[in-house]
């Protein structure tokens, strides 16, 4: 009966696991709110990535709200696997199973493993800045950071994908400021 009771609860927790991204964090220099003009540089880290049925990490895509105007890359993931290959900045990438990829990095293998990702397993930090737009609404300037492995962009297919939500970065408005002028004269 012991027995039965310890394969019964490894089976249970095998599929009950439903995440493959572990601890994220974040800084964004300098802390809002912000204005028009303002020059932010974020700081992401993805300390671990379970990989669920051989599931390697692909792909960070960085998602942006109406209010921010400029995104650059400052500093791209680390390489923490084996496998041969390096993470490339793109605006815009569509996978062999249709998933409509960009902005963000994506890792590109140049060895036998084609569309596989980075068999690492964390920890990963990159870098991006991003800018205010001029404006004199207040505009979204959500941020928010999602993790794709190679099952669900269509390089590997072996049962559960990770379908982990995306990771929310910032959420709020430009700050408008009001422009105080001196009293107007009627003559």
């Amino acid at each position: 009966m012991k027995r039965l009771l310890i394969i019964l609860s490894l089976f249970i927790s095998s599929f009950g696991y439903s995440q493959c991204v572990g601890t994220q964090t974040v800084t964004m220099t300098p802390a809002g709110p912000y204005q028009p003009g303002d020059v932010v540089v974020v700081e992401y880290t993805l300390w671990s990535f379970t990989q669920l049925n051989i599931n390697w990490i692909i792909a960070f895509q960085i998602n942006l709200g109406n209010g921010w105007c400029g995104l650059q890359p400052l500093q791209a993931p680390n390489n923490t696997g084996t496998q041969s290959g390096y993470w490339l900045w793109d605006i815009q990438n569509t996978y062999p199973s249709g998933l409509n990829f960009g902005p963000g990095w994506r890792f590109v293998n140049t060895g036998w493993q084609s569309n596989w990702g980075s068999s690492g397993t964390g920890p990963w930090t990159m870098r991006f800045q991003l800018t205010v737009c001029q404006t004199c609404t207040p505009d979204n300037l959500s941020v928010s950071m999602n993790v794709f492995g190679d099952c669900l962009t269509g390089g590997w297919s072996n049962g559960s994908c990770c379908l982990d939500p995306a990771y929310s970065i910032n959420n709020g408005v430009v700050q408008i400021i009001t422009p105080i002028t001196s009293p107007i004269s009627h003559y």
